[in-house]
């Protein structure tokens, strides 16, 4: 450890002693310390104790207290967009003052970052609220994810020793506090367009002016952004807003000129910030650029319309959002011929013709977008091809996006006609986007007597189709609906890019997938039973165990910790609460030490308790009456594993009630005191998330606490209306976030209120399960939210707040008017441990981890040291081997029981997922049942094959190798690149699902070979295409279109995008012989010139 010196000349003690706390470094928290600076002990007593103190010598000796997002916020409201912009607010004491300087230095600035383990990003400083106990700055683009917040002041970084609490100075970036952008409408159109955004603002409040928006706690819609431009919600001119605005609707005018490629966003004040757009709405641009708002220029009028076939006439442009900037270049074309720009400004460009091409076209190009022909009446699948638009009689229209929505509902036929002209030669399928009959045709050049149908209402998908670069080709798209509204568009999916699916949906990546397909069968056992009562004998055993802490097991589960002497009543509710006894009862007496536990006879014959304790005296058990079985009732081993006993003389017994009595032997476990609220009175809600329950191959003691499955999420009472004061749940926790319990409290007088309250709550976030209960009441109580008067609750709604990267798993909620049977308090002191207490957590036992004690082959609690030694657990606790846990795993979806009563007989169908082979069913009692085996379970593919791709063979690939080690195998090869692999299935045949993840655009197909090692006989191995990687343009938009013409075309492109041609025929131009001066005689008389010939100006 460095030394630390003080102001006193003197060096720090470390470590030293203060108030309970042991410090390494220096503290603000000494004593006579009103202003936070660091100090330390320069002298300890023999204790360490701090006598005598002294200041720090330190780089910096500023200080942060806590940090919000809202002015004069508290530490709690941490929380905000995940696409930045937050400004957040960071107290203490001795920054940095002055935050302005025009000359960059170091011993003037305070620098904030944001940390998440070893990721840093700077939070941008909004210096102009700067003072010596205050920062601002605004968080940037942030991954969901908590962030310690970190301050540099003069260049130094404060240690987190100088911070009040460094819980209060974190930054949740989080998709709750991140306001949406759901649609924007249109995504193409002119500059100083109008734009209509919907989606969830979080606030309707865009001025202070606005009722009930005057506050600075109210957020407030600031900016709403073009790119860099702004987009006003009020009109400048008239100080009206365009509509009403709503927290999921508005309408802002786009204020500038510029033309080209935009993303909007907006910015939400406090704790919010900048919004997040729906990947839905990135579209891609021609030239593979993403956006969301595309603006193009507009041509009004061309002056003249015709001019000399040898070129030189002077062409006036008039239009709009033309640029004079050398950032976005004018280019201008007549019939595909460039013409000379002379001068230009936003609304007017002159240029010179040129000469007229030598070579005569019946068509030419247009501007952006396409023609749109309607005409009433509707035309059959079969007549559609040979139909012909309505012209010069039907309504003609253009269209930026390949895209038509009827406004009627009556009958309809419509054309979308133009040229597709795309700026990469690549390889494209068409979509033919539709709700009625429709055909889709496609020229191989220019020429509409070229086409040929590529798509229609039936097949709307067409062949892959080559298209070269800056090539017009010409597009015929007709639909037509008898009723209704029809919908008409062209769709495509462009197969060459280097884009992947990261921001926009619209960018497709490539997905395929190898499938191991073996003939699967289920184990199925037939069970045909005999019911004989009789009056039995019931099992009675002697328990004798010191006065100690000590354990009861039965079964493989252990009962709830008992301690000292206790009676047989409490001895009798802790066995009768074990999920191997229940819902069937034992008896318990006891003398001194000795207790008596009479089994049901319904039992039998039953194995001999065990018991763990902290006694240095084994504790001895003993059976004194052996019991034989009366027959009234049956229950079934499997593998080791008994059900509950069924009744079939005197209950009415379902099909249903077979299917859950078979499926516990594959769930785990709980005592009844925790998830029974048959059996338990005092529970009033219970929530254990098994309906619907859906699980794979993860181990079940992830997936759930209590029986197979588990809520991922943070709510754990929704709508309960019953008292109860006390919550219990199961947690497991992937970080660190959690802090609090929201909560939603009913409390019930002359009149009905209700709170919502918060409660500090700080889970054991290691990623297991863990079993808590909360007096919710007492709680309350204590932080002054209820009044004492008050004597129960009812809790109606409860979460975790910050559920980050969904990090949360809930199990087993219950809301209750007392605790569990034997309820423990692990956060309290440690259960699962040795009398010695040398074991480790975790330990490793037969190849498998433990963080709790496990059981051994003979049902006794053990743990292991760090030489892995096992010892015998003293104790253990719900979390360890007070559940019981399955001998093997359903494959999921597998398990089937059928029940007849008549015939006395329950089949059952059902695979483990680790595909070992079940044990045949055995009865208890022995005689009352005959099994027999129908089909034996499948077992688990074996094998390899060969993978080819690319023309590269990449041999001997297990049948079951793990997703993770056929990535690796696969991605250190740069044909593939990074994949994202997933396996799915079971060990029977398993399937893989292979995205490439950074190598953009579609690739060849994955074929498999050499599957001749694969067992069992008949299992194969085949690769399948499950999505075409590419780029998806729906609709086809303005840049890639161009409207077809019969006269040559005057088009503007600015920035390299193409303008609309406003109105029929405005952009025509000819090169007429009429409009050609000609010369027929040149005549020289001495000094004179004589020309003579046509079309000369006067």
């Amino acid at each position: 450890m460095c030394d630390v010196s003080t102001t006193s000349g003197s060096s720090c003690i470390f470590p030293f002693n203060y108030n309970g706390v042991t410090y390494k470094t220096c503290t603000i928290f000494g004593p006579n310390n009103n202003a936070f600076r660091p100090q330390c002990a320069i002298t300890v007593n023999s204790n360490h104790t701090a006598v005598t103190w002294s200041i720090c010598e330190v780089p910096t000796d500023a200080v942060i207290f806590y940090s919000t997002v809202r002015k004069g916020g508290y530490w709690t409201q941490n929380g905000g967009s995940t696409q930045g912009g937050t400004m957040i607010w960071i107290y203490g004491n001795r920054f940095a003052q002055n935050g302005f300087n025009s000359v960059p230095s170091i011993s003037n600035t305070n620098i904030v970052q944001l940390v998440d383990g070893y990721s840093v990003y700077d939070c941008e400083m909004h210096n102009d609220k700067t003072t010596n106990t205050q920062l601002t700055c605004y968080a940037p683009s942030l991954p969901e994810s908590v962030y310690q917040i970190r301050v540099s002041v003069n260049g130094y970084l404060i240690p987190l020793y100088q911070y009040y609490d460094t819980k209060r100075a974190l930054f949740a970036s989080m998709p709750s506090q991140t306001p949406t952008i759901t649609n924007i409408i249109p995504q193409s159109g002119t500059p100083q367009s109008l734009i209509t955004l919907i989606g969830s603002f979080k606030t309707l409040c865009y001025s202070r002016d606005v009722d009930g928006c005057a506050q600075d706690n109210n957020p407030l819609i600031s900016r709403i952004y073009v790119g860099g431009h702004l987009c006003n919600v009020i009109d400048q001119s008239t100080g009206l807003i365009y509509a009403n605005v709503t927290d999921s609707r508005l309408i802002c005018k786009f204020e500038d000129n510029e033309v080209g490629l935009f993303n909007i966003s907006m910015i939400v004040t406090n704790q919010y910030g900048r919004s997040l757009t729906s990947s839905n709405l990135y579209r891609v641009s021609a030239d593979e650029n993403l956006y969301t708002f595309q603006s193009y220029a507009v041509i009004s009028s061309v002056t003249p319309n015709s001019g000399s076939t040898q070129g030189g006439t002077l062409l006036t442009i008039n239009g709009n959002y033309f640029s004079n900037s050398a950032s976005y270049p004018l280019v201008v074309q007549i019939g595909g011929e460039p013409c000379t720009i002379l001068s230009s400004t936003t609304t007017t460009i002159q240029c010179q013709t040129p000469i007229a091409p030598l070579a005569s076209q019946n068509q030419y190009q247009g501007g952006r977008g396409l023609q749109i022909f309607r005409t009433s009446g509707s035309n059959t699948q079969s007549t559609l091809s040979s139909s012909t638009p309505p012209t010069p009689t039907g309504t003609v229209s253009w269209t930026d996006d390949a895209l038509f929505v009827s406004n009627v509902s009556s009958a309809e036929t419509v054309w979308l006609i133009g040229f597709v002209r795309v700026l990469k030669t690549a390889t494209f399928t068409f979509i033919l986007d539709s709700n009625g009959a429709a055909a889709l045709f496609l020229s191989t050049d220019d020429s509409p007597t070229n086409k040929v149908l590529i798509a229609s209402a039936t097949s709307n998908q067409s062949t892959p189709i080559s298209l070269n670069n800056n090539t017009n080709y010409y597009l015929f798209c007709v639909g037509s609906r008898s009723s209704g509204y029809l919908r008409l568009g062209v769709q495509a999916r462009m197969h060459e890019t280097q884009l992947t699916a990261t921001t926009s949906s619209l960018v497709l990546n490539e997905i395929q997938r190898i499938d191991v397909n073996a003939t699967v069968t289920s184990d199925q056992q037939q069970l045909t039973y005999t019911t004989n009562p009789s009056n039995g004998t019931s099992e009675v055993q002697s328990l004798q165990v010191d006065s100690s802490t000590f354990q009861i097991g039965f079964r493989g589960v252990y009962t709830s910790i008992q301690t000292g002497q206790p009676t047989a009543a409490t001895i009798q509710t802790a066995l009768n609460d074990l999920p191997t006894i229940s819902p069937l009862t034992v008896s318990v007496s006891a003398t001194s030490t000795l207790y008596l536990i009479t089994f049901p006879a319904e039992m039998g014959n039953v194995p001999l308790l065990t018991c763990i304790s902290t006694s240095s005296n084994t504790p001895n058990i003993t059976e004194v009456v052996q019991g034989v079985a009366s027959g009234s009732k049956i229950a079934f081993e499997l593998d080791g594993q008994l059900t509950n006993y069924i009744d079939f003389v005197n209950s009415n017994v379902t099909q249903a009630d077979i299917y859950t009595i078979i499926n516990d032997l594959f769930i785990i476990q709980c005592p009844s005191s925790i998830n029974n609220a048959k059996l338990t009175t005092s529970i009033v809600y219970l929530q254990d998330f098994e309906t619907n329950c859906i699980y794979d191959e993860t181990s079940i003691t992830t997936n759930a606490f209590c029986g197979q499955c588990s809520l991922n999420g943070n709510t754990l009472v929704n709508g309960n209306n019953k008292t109860g004061n006390y919550l219990c749940f199961a947690y497991r926790i992937l970080n660190s976030y959690v802090t609090s319990l929201d909560l939603g409290i009913q409390i019930n007088g002359d009149t009905t209120t209700t709170l919502w309250p918060s409660i500090s709550f700080s889970p054991n976030a290691d990623k297991l399960w863990h079993y808590t209960c909360i007096d919710i009441r007492a709680r309350l109580l204590s932080q002054s939210s209820i009044d004492s008067i008050v004597s129960s609750i009812v809790i109606t709604y409860a979460w975790l707040n910050d559920n980050i990267k969904k990090g949360i798993y809930i199990d087993a909620v219950s809301i209750r008017t007392s605790l569990p049977q034997g309820y423990e308090d692990v956060s309290l002191y440690p259960i699962d441990q040795s009398n010695s207490s040398l074991c480790v957590f975790p330990f490793y036992y037969n190849g498998s981890s433990y963080t709790t004690c496990t059981l051994d082959n003979n049902n006794i609690p053990i743990c292991a040291d760090s030489t892995n030694r096992t010892y015998q657990c003293r104790s253990s606790s719900i979390e360890g081997v007070r559940r019981l846990y399955p001998k093997h795993q359903l494959s999921y979806n597998t398990l089937q029981v059928t029940y007849s009563s008549a015939s006395s007989q329950i089949t059952t169908n059902f695979r483990y997922s680790d595909c070992a082979r079940p044990t045949q069913f055995v009865s208890w009692p022995s005689s009352s049942a005959t099994v027999t085996s129908l089909s034996t379970a499948s077992g688990a593919a074996t094998g390899t094959f060969d993978l080819v791709f690319n023309s590269q063979t990449y041999a001997a690939i297990p049948v079951s190798i793990s997703a993770a080690d056929l990535a690796n195998r696969l991605q250190a090869s740069s044909d593939f690149g990074f994949l994202n692999v997933k396996r799915l299935g079971d060990c029977t045949g398993y399937s893989y699902i292979i995205e490439w993840i950074t190598n953009g655009g579609q690739k060849s197909a994955i074929s498999i070979t050499n599957t001749g090692s694969v067992a069992p006989s008949g299992t194969t191995v085949t690769a399948s295409r499950v999505q075409s990687g590419g780029v998806l343009f729906k609709p086809l938009s303005g840049d890639m279109t161009r409207t077809y013409q019969t006269n040559p075309q005057v088009e503007v492109l600015v920035g390299g995008y193409p303008s609309q041609c406003s109105g029929a025929n405005t952009c025509d131009f000819q090169w007429l012989s009429s409009q050609t001066p000609t010369v027929s005689s040149i005549v020289k008389s001495s000094m004179t010139l004589t020309i003579t010939g046509t079309g000369f100006s006067t």
